[in-house]
């Protein structure tokens, strides 16, 4: 592994590369344009560790034959994930095969190392998208249908030592002409047009076939599915939940049910049955996205929940805001007394680690820790990350 990466301004290049002709290529291009940040991995391992968490790039500049069976992987990374920050150019006129892979298509393809082909290829690779559209309802329960729905795995971590806690399953959707879409993009409309049941169903269904199945049932954490609440209240949720977990051959125990807020929940007592029963089952159960505007967090403390997350915006927020740190403290005090697990999710910072650390969080989750991984990155990022706290 060979470059430098520090903070200074400009891009910051992470190159894969086995191709003597390309990486010689990427050093004089980078070298004509004063790039200062660039760093050179030959095995995909690293580059999938560094695109998890910690090191910040601007570009993957990726030739695919060093992908070795990960760049389905390193495109969900980049841009396959609409957040990640990470724009991608594929190297070689391998990469217009790779352009078909879900995320593909955002990729800026440069299939030959012309003289002056690097500041082009990051400016048409660093290109505003244009502004996102709502997409068709019949788009997205087709993309559905046709079993375009993939899961992503954001990891939790303590605080205190910073060992793996949890992985959180999260969906994308891949239409066929906008590429995938985050969450935001998909997930209002399916729930309001009445197919909340159906979307937690695949979400739930493929993170257990994905768990049973893959080297993630071997990272000894816990497996975190989101679930609405007013799913959740449905006639038979509870035994439909424990025929998929059988299914899979996932212990209870291994297994987190968040409780999203759809709607807001008027009868908190009508919960309760349902909880015990996931409780008295094995279940862990957390209280998710926790914040100013959730009205009814309050009511629902008296429930059996094992944890409490606190949503990402008041978190963020509470770096400049004495009325979000005032509303952590309340919820984190509640929680305490009620002998709820606290997480905090959006810690994208040292400062924001150790804020939360400070107010007596139990774990954090966000981009510092790890972004949204593949499957097959989730094991990477374990078997990479520090296990210490965030300096």
């Amino acid at each position: 592994m060979t470059g430098a990466n520090d903070e200074n301004s400009g891009p910051a290049l992470l190159l894969l590369s086995r191709s003597p002709h390309w990486t010689a290529s990427v050093r004089r291009e980078a070298a004509a344009l004063h790039v200062e940040r660039l760093l050179i991995v030959s095995d995909a391992r690293d580059a999938v560790a560094l695109l998890c968490c910690g090191e910040r790039f601007s570009h993957l500049l990726m030739h695919p034959p060093a992908a070795d069976g990960l760049l389905a992987d390193l495109i969900g990374l980049t841009a396959g994930e609409a957040e990640s920050g990470i724009a991608i150019v594929l190297l070689g006129e391998d990469g217009a095969a790779a352009r078909r892979l879900p995320g593909g298509g955002r990729a800026t393809l440069v299939p030959q190392a012309g003289k002056g082909w690097l500041g082009p290829a990051l400016a048409r690779a660093s290109a505003s998208p244009p502004a996102a559209e709502e997409v068709p309802l019949h788009d997205l329960l087709a993309a559905l249908a046709a079993g375009r729905l993939q899961t992503r795995y954001q990891p939790s971590v303590r605080l205190a030592d910073g060992v793996p806690l949890a992985i959180e399953a999260l969906a994308r959707l891949e239409h066929p002409v906008l590429g995938t879409l985050a969450p935001d993009r998909f997930v209002p409309q399916v729930e309001a047009a009445g197919f909340a049941s159906r979307l937690a169903e695949l979400v739930a269904r493929r993170a257990f076939a994905e768990w049973g199945g893959d080297a993630l049932a071997r990272l000894q954490l816990r497996l975190a599915v989101n679930m609405p609440l007013d799913v959740l209240m449905e006639p038979g949720a509870t035994e439909r939940l424990e025929t998929w977990r059988e299914e899979a051959g996932i212990e209870p125990g291994r297994i987190i049910i968040e409780l999203t807020e759809t709607h807001p929940i008027h009868h908190p007592e009508l919960l309760l049955p349902v909880l015990q029963q996931l409780r008295a089952a094995g279940y862990r159960l957390a209280m998710d996205d926790v914040g100013p505007d959730m009205r009814d967090y309050q009511d629902l403390i008296g429930l059996p929940f094992t944890a409490m997350k606190l949503d990402k915006a008041v978190v963020q927020d509470s770096a400049a805001s004495p009325a979000a740190w005032q509303f952590l403290q309340r919820a984190v005090a509640m929680a305490r007394t009620a002998g709820m697990m606290v997480v905090a999710e959006g810690i994208e910072d040292p400062a924001g680690w150790a804020r939360m650390a400070a107010l007596g969080v139990d774990a954090g989750q966000g981009f510092l820790i790890a972004r949204p991984l593949t499957a097959a990155a989730a094991c990477i990022w374990h078997a990479s990350w520090p296990r210490r706290p965030v300096a």
